[in-house]
């Protein structure tokens, strides 16, 4: 079976310091089928422009935009691959992430979304912290309630976009806050509604770096939590959606509450953290263990010493940061060579 074809959608504005990065860890994938990449720039002035001319394998505009969600569309409406992969400009693949992504589809073609795992990478771009590598079936209820899909590591038939209605931005953060800080989540809200549908499925390695700096939008947005909550409201009342899944009212406290307390952490104010977070480890009733595991992953709570120490799991290996970089390496070896 042929490799699928692939259309890599690249967001982007003012990131000209990290771009580059990101174009050569798509160009340089060793993956059988084809790939397109496709840029949409919402007008940058920081030099993007002049770096985007170097590929003329990559289709470009600059320009300005309605937002992320509105670039992401645009992107999207010019994709011609059986898979699409959304990537931020600031992100980038490892090597061999479309393999090892792919790979999965490719064995089981039910599967309408792959993704792999991710890594976060520190603003010095050296210190880096693995996410746990899981390899486990993705619905409706899991991508809230277990792991949320990383975007920056995962593709999707394209079809489903068509099918789906492709992103959205969420009303009520669009009159009250209005630019990309209350499109934060539209990703989420995106699976969220792709997976009353289809199927998915995270495969154990890790395929993408995510890099922290400080003008992310997920750690400054002041309404996370009413963008997340409006999400699951708006699929429960739309009879498309809300007929094949809605969560039950046990997980929906459940996950309000988690939503809360991140939102409180963004806001700074650790007092409320410590009064939700004592109020979800004293009633056992309300929240469930699940909920206190996940505010343990997180470090909202402490994580019991386990009795035996952890083992590594196979597929997971110290990632090779700047692999892209090889080429280059290699060229500037042979040159002081000769």
């Amino acid at each position: 079976m042929p490799w699928p074809s692939l259309s890599i959608i690249v967001t982007s504005l003012n990131r000209a310091s990290f771009i580059q990065r990101t174009l050569l860890s798509i160009l340089r994938q060793d993956y059988a089928g084809k790939v397109e990449v496709i840029v949409a720039d919402g007008g940058s002035t920081d030099g993007t422009v002049e770096v985007l001319k170097r590929y003329p394998q990559v289709t470009w505009w600059s320009g300005p935009d309605g937002g992320i969600v509105d670039a992401i569309n645009k992107g999207l409406a010019q994709a011609t691959g059986e898979f699409v992969a959304v990537q931020d400009s600031d992100n980038y693949y490892l090597r061999d992430a479309f393999k090892l992504t792919l790979a999965a589809a490719r064995e089981d073609p039910s599967l309408d979304i792959v993704t792999g795992c991710d890594i976060y990478l520190e603003p010095d771009g050296r210190t880096f912290v693995c996410s746990k590598l899981d390899d486990h079936a993705i619905d409706a209820r899991s991508l809230l309630m277990r792991r949320v899909i990383p975007i920056h590591c995962a593709f999707v038939r394209r079809r489903i976009v068509e099918e789906v209605g492709g992103f959205r931005a969420l009303a009520s953060l669009r009159k009250e806050v209005g630019g990309d800080v209350g499109n934060v989540g539209v990703d989420i809200d995106f699976w969220y509604r792709a997976l009353h549908f289809v199927r998915g499925r995270f495969v154990s390695h890790h395929t993408a770096a995510y890099q922290r700096h400080p003008q992310m939008m997920s750690a400054n947005s002041p309404r996370w939590y009413a963008n997340m909550t409006e999400m699951v409201e708006r699929c429960e009342q739309d009879a498309r959606f809300g007929s094949r899944f809605k969560l039950s009212t046990e997980d929906k406290v459940n996950l309000f509450v988690r939503w809360e307390i991140q939102q409180s952490r963004i806001d700074g104010d650790e007092y409320r953290v410590r009064k939700l977070v004592e109020r979800v480890e004293n009633d056992t009733q309300r929240y469930t263990d699940e909920t206190r595991a996940y505010l343990a992953l997180h470090g909202f709570i402490a994580s019991p010493i386990p009795k035996e120490p952890r083992k590594r799991h196979p597929n997971h290996k110290v990632p090779e940061l700047h692999w892209y970089m090889e080429p280059m390496r290699r060229a500037a070896a042979t040159t002081e060579a000769a």
